[in-house]
């Protein structure tokens, strides 16, 4: 198996604050995981809550997200428990790019039941709808997932179509606050390295 170079986009909650401290985000454990099972190929992480240069233009923030989806070989959704708003926006944007989604939903947790009384009837091996409906694969955990994007085809897929929704946000972000994020520009800057 020859090595890639593959850029993932963590999607997932993001601690806003100490009310936040229970809840189950991306952290270095779960990026450890994901690059072990991954392993030999190389993982460069966009994550959604490195610091932006102004916090105040929601608009390019919210760029800045759907710009990570676009240009990520993949998305990793943390679905181990409950997620919000964001999380379903960024699957959503990335089925839109074209850009694959591996969630980690482990079995019997908040998306994924062995079994589920649902609609009035009994539902086996269930998976949320809109999980099972736009997800490549939904595996237990952070190294399966690692796992299924080592099994990816190779990248040079075809450049997104950004869809009208999207383009104002994409543009605020690459026009303003791109050249101002240095998290991005290593990542960008790593990517093409590795690349050439």
């Amino acid at each position: 198996m020859s090595k890639k170079l593959l850029s993932i986009y963590c999607s997932g909650s993001i601690k806003k604050g100490s009310a936040d401290d229970k809840k189950l985000c991306w952290s270095g454990a779960e990026r450890t995981d994901v690059a072990a099972g991954a392993a030999p190929h190389e993982l460069v992480f966009l994550n959604p809550d490195d610091p932006i240069p102004d916090p105040g233009n929601t608009l390019g923030q919210f760029g800045r997200d759907m710009y990570q989806v676009m240009i990520a070989d993949a998305v990793v959704a943390d679905a181990r428990e409950r997620r919000g708003l964001g999380v379903g926006i960024e699957i959503a944007a990335a089925k839109a790019f074209g850009t694959p989604i591996i969630v980690v939903a482990a079995r019997n947790s908040k998306y994924r039941q062995d079994v589920l009384e649902y609609r009035g009837v009994t539902v086996k091996d269930y998976v949320h709808p809109h999980l099972a409906s736009l997800a490549k694969a939904v595996v237990d955990d952070f190294t399966q997932a690692g796992k299924v994007l080592a099994k990816l085809p190779p990248g040079n897929r075809a450049p997104a179509k950004i869809p009208d929704w999207l383009q104002p946000a994409i543009d605020e972000y690459r026009d303003n606050l791109l050249a101002k994020d240095p998290p991005m520009q290593e990542a960008l800057q790593r990517l093409s390295r590795l690349r050439e």
